[in-house]
């Protein structure tokens, strides 16, 4: 199955130069179809260009600092992003209220084009 997902500049060129190969997002339904050996074609919210990766590896968490005390900073492209850091940039995405009802999601990736 193939998903569509959309990105900002910086993520979507990490993901692009391959320094990125764990996509963070929210648990939420949409995200609960994506499963393992899935696609997800990435598109730039700005240009409109487009990036196809297959899912290697999904994990779910209670919430986000959960999900950051096992993802290595490597992985998301934030070497020396302290945990709270990398905990607020991503409640500017994503509301506390809506981490609590649905849980954080790690997505392995691999870039295929």
């Amino acid at each position: 199955m193939r998903h569509e997902m959309g990105l900002f500049e910086e993520p979507f060129r990490s993901i692009e130069q391959g320094r990125k190969t764990v996509e963070i997002r929210l648990n939420d339904p949409k995200r609960q179809q994506v499963k393992v050996g899935d696609q997800i074609q990435f598109t730039h919210a700005e240009t409109s260009e487009t990036l196809l990766v297959r899912v290697t590896k999904r994990q779910v968490f209670p919430d986000f600092r959960a999900l950051y005390e096992h993802i290595p900073n490597e992985a998301i492209d934030c070497v020396g992003w302290s945990l709270d850091e990398l905990v607020t940039s991503t409640y500017t995405i994503y509301s506390p209220e809506a981490e609590q009802q649905y849980g954080a999601l790690a997505l392995h990736i691999e870039l295929l084009s």
